[in-house]
């Protein structure tokens, strides 16, 4: 009796959203890069001054960039924060440890939630 209650055909099928599998893009990148090219482009208008020339330079880094940008989202949507996580890497690492070699910090793998 409790082979039959374990069989796939009593087990109530659960749908994850797709929401909550589709990573967070913000027009099209990540939003850390998003916020990057805000900041840069509010700098170059505002803090340099507003003139035909930064605004050109402004309106071609936007397009440009964003773009590449972009394309690099549909590649990967964390394509960023997986090479800023690389570069807390060590470039080499020994073949052999010491005897009385020190114990490295524990790192999570995976960072926590904010």
């Amino acid at each position: 009796m409790t082979a039959s209650l374990l069989t796939s055909d009593t087990l109530d099928p659960h749908a994850i959203h797709l929401s909550l599998l589709r990573p967070v893009l913000i027009a099209g990148v990540e939003p850390e890069i998003a916020g990057v090219e805000a900041a840069i482009t509010f700098a170059l208008l505002f803090l340099v001054g507003l003139h035909v020339a930064t605004i050109l330079v402004a309106a071609f880094y936007l397009l440009v960039v964003h773009s590449i940008m972009a394309w690099v989202a549909r590649q990967d949507p964390v394509m960023v924060r997986l090479y800023l996580r690389s570069l807390t890497a060590r470039d080499f690492y020994p073949p052999t440890g010491r005897t009385r070699a020190a114990v490295p910090p524990v790192r999570a793998s995976i960072p926590p939630a904010a």
